[in-house]
């Protein structure tokens, strides 16, 4: 804008100069006429010649004026090319280093963010650590008490098991101790009146024993023929259910009482017997003697 304005001030001190100058050669044409005749035609021819090298030296100005001002007008505008170019590579500069300014600037931010974020990340990672630590402990406990709890029961359950057995156990021991002495008592009852049984079933057992002695050896002396001469024999015999003889045995004696005492005992079969297993258990092995001139019988059992 300058530069034009420059141009325009210029141009027009150039259309006054020129205007002077013409007005200029008028007014000598003017005065050339009211001269003498013979002084006009050098007078114009000077002045024309003054006018021709004025306007080409006016010209010449005005070109090298002109010249010079396009010289100028370039360098300035090479300057303000230069100044532009300057001005430019300045302001990519300073672009550039507002950019990098801006790119520091966003970069630390981000970094900044970053870090916030980092830290906002490790507080809420710790603060989730700290969640689960808290959660696994609250977890932990929970399962201490209940396993304490269950353990308090079972050790309940187990001491009332206990208690309940032991009891059981106490009541069982009484019973049976109750019932030993009852058992004990009956025992000793039912002995008594065994031994009482017994004593009074020994008592009848040897007086039928001693019946059925008598009653076998009556019979045996009804069969006996004795021998004239004085003697004796001993017999033992064994006999079977219902007074048959399984066997006789001669333990001492003459041979004329023994033989004859045999012959009696077989004449005298079955010998009277009791048919009582316990009276009869007495009587199956008998042992006596046949004596001449003495009755005489004499028991082992």
């Amino acid at each position: 804008m300058k530069l034009t304005k420059a141009l325009i001030i210029s141009l027009v001190a150039h259309i006054i100069m020129l205007g002077l100058l013409v007005f200029n050669y008028q007014f000598s044409k003017i005065e050339i006429k009211q001269s003498k005749p013979g002084k006009q035609i050098n007078a114009q021819a000077v002045n024309k010649k003054n006018v021709e090298k004025l306007v080409d030296r006016l010209k010449q100005q005005e070109l090298d004026k002109k010249n010079k001002e396009i010289e100028r007008l370039r360098k300035l505008k090479q300057q303000e090319e230069k100044a532009r170019k300057k001005r430019i590579e300045e302001e990519n500069k300073a672009r550039k280093a507002k950019q990098r300014q801006e790119d520091a600037e966003r970069k630390r931010k981000q970094e900044e963010k970053k870090a916030a974020d980092a830290k906002k990340k490790r507080v809420a990672d710790e603060k989730a650590r700290q969640e689960k630590i808290a959660l696994e402990k609250k977890k932990a406990e929970e399962k201490r008490k209940k396993e304490e709890a269950e353990r308090k029961r079972k050790a309940k359950e187990a001491a009332e098991k206990k208690r309940i057995e032991e009891e059981r156990k106490r009541k069982l021991a009484e019973e049976k101790a109750a019932q030993e002495a009852l058992e004990k008592e009956l025992e000793e009852q039912m002995m008594e009146e065994a031994a009482a049984i017994d004593a009074a079933k020994q008592e009848f057992v040897l007086t039928e024993v001693d019946k059925y002695n008598l009653l076998i050896r009556n019979k045996i002396k009804r069969n006996w023929i004795a021998p004239e001469q004085k003697g004796s024999c001993i017999f033992r015999i064994n006999l079977a259910p219902g007074g048959l003889l399984l066997g006789i045995s001669v333990l001492s004696g003459d041979q004329q009482h023994c033989d004859s005492g045999r012959r009696a005992i077989r004449k005298s079969e079955p010998l009277p017997v009791s048919s009582d297993p316990d009276i009869f258990a007495v009587l199956k092995v008998r042992t006596f003697e046949l004596e001449n001139k003495e009755e005489k019988a004499e028991y082992d059992n």
